[in-house]
């Protein structure tokens, strides 16, 4: 982001918080209830949308150290995340080529190869087929060269290890930096600007939510409810119902601006900063948020597991040469927890009483208008 979109970013919510007006750029909408409660619209979600996008599976500090490995469980699939000696990285199906078990248990570590629990056959962290007992004997017919690990397209940018569709390109190359530029559009500048490359994990928590993927998407993209829901936590930082936001292809940009908004009036703008007056919020769509704060960022991942049951990831990635001392991060992972489990638990309540039949619709106001493009979006691509 360079400073003139930052200083227009700022003069705009100045000036909606001087004449007491809000960020009311859009209609009013509804969005049918139907869209959260049908499998078959979930199986399409999958299929045309978490199938076929680019997803962020892990930031590139989980995997620091030459033989680092990670597994993760990403749109349905199993997947064994890999680091060689030479810093190469690689993401693999985690499944045996032998019986399809799975081939690693453990979340995270350091290996050079992986045994399967159940017979033993073995690969190194290239995914190449080392061997198992009795091999000669007993598989006279296959191919050794054949039973590498089933591969899938990948690449770091940004400090991010991001899954590509199998379709990315014929030959399955995972040297797809251009095209993933494209498809993030003016969010790759402002992920530059946000420094996550230059982060570092400090602390997961991770979590079963029982409610549709979209209701954790959602909980995020407006500020009417701060008020009210997080009056217990972020609301006196905040300005009431007062934020904006602006679209680039699926993902969106909010700013949420804080109560201190009002002092940049008397300064040049020369000195505003807007991460120091308000956070950022980038939706990386489909399943990835990112809310920049002014020392560090909260990186939140979903994985949709069925229509009416989501795993949420929040992550506090802090500077790599942090002179804060861990309870410093610690609490700011605490309180940030908190507050996203104020977001999720009414997710959950939305949730329980859709079936009800208390509501044909949900409906959006004028300054919820990020809602709607973002289900705009998930109709267009699941038609």
């Amino acid at each position: 982001m360079d400073k003139a979109t930052e200083i227009a970013l700022l003069e705009e919510l100045i000036g909606l918080k001087a004449d007491e007006q809000l960020f009311t750029p859009d209609p009013q909408t509804s969005n049918a209830v139907t869209e959260y409660l049908d499998p078959a619209q979930f199986e399409r979600e999958q299929a045309n949308i978490f199938r076929a996008k680019p997803l962020i599976i892990a930031h590139s500090s989980e995997l620091a150290n030459a033989n680092d490995f990670l597994r993760r469980q990403v749109s349905g699939r199993p997947l064994l995340i890999t680091r060689d000696a030479e810093g190469e990285l690689r993401v693999f199906l985690n499944v045996c080529r032998h019986r399809g078990t799975r081939l690693v248990d453990d979340e995270a570590g350091c290996k050079v190869r992986f045994s399967c629990p159940y017979h033993a056959w073995t690969w190194n962290n290239r995914g190449e087929f080392i061997g198992a007992p009795h091999f000669e004997s007993g598989f006279p017919d296959l191919d050794r060269d054949q039973l590498g690990l089933k591969q899938l397209p990948a690449l770091e940018r940004h400090g991010f290890v991001w899954l590509l569709p199998d379709n990315a390109n014929e030959n399955g190359s995972v040297n797809s930096q251009a095209d993933l530029a494209d498809y993030l559009g003016e969010m790759d500048k402002d992920l530059a600007w946000a420094g996550t490359a230059d982060l570092v994990v400090h602390k997961t928590d991770v979590q079963t939510r029982h409610c549709n993927w979209k209701f954790i998407v959602e909980g995020g993209i407006e500020s009417y409810h701060f008020r009210v829901a997080h009056r217990n936590s972020i609301a006196p930082l905040f300005n009431d119902n007062l934020s904006s936001y602006q679209c680039f292809g699926p993902h969106s940009r909010s700013v949420l601006p804080r109560s201190t908004i009002t002092e940049l009036a008397d300064k040049p703008q020369s000195e505003w900063n807007i991460r120091e007056h308000s956070n950022l919020l980038y939706n990386l769509f489909p399943s990835a948020s990112l809310l920049v704060q002014s020392d560090h960022v909260i990186w939140i991942s979903m994985e949709p597991i069925n229509v009416g049951c989501s795993e949420v990831r929040m992550t506090t990635l802090k500077p790599r040469e942090s002179q804060m001392p861990e309870i410093y991060w610690d609490k700011n992972h605490a309180f940030t927890v908190h507050t996203l489990n104020e977001d999720f638990d009414i997710g959950e309540s939305i949730h329980s009483g859709l079936a009800s039949g208390a509501n044909t619709e949900l409906h959006f106001g004028r300054f919820e208008g990020a809602l709607h493009k973002f289900n705009e979006t998930v109709r267009e691509l699941t038609i």
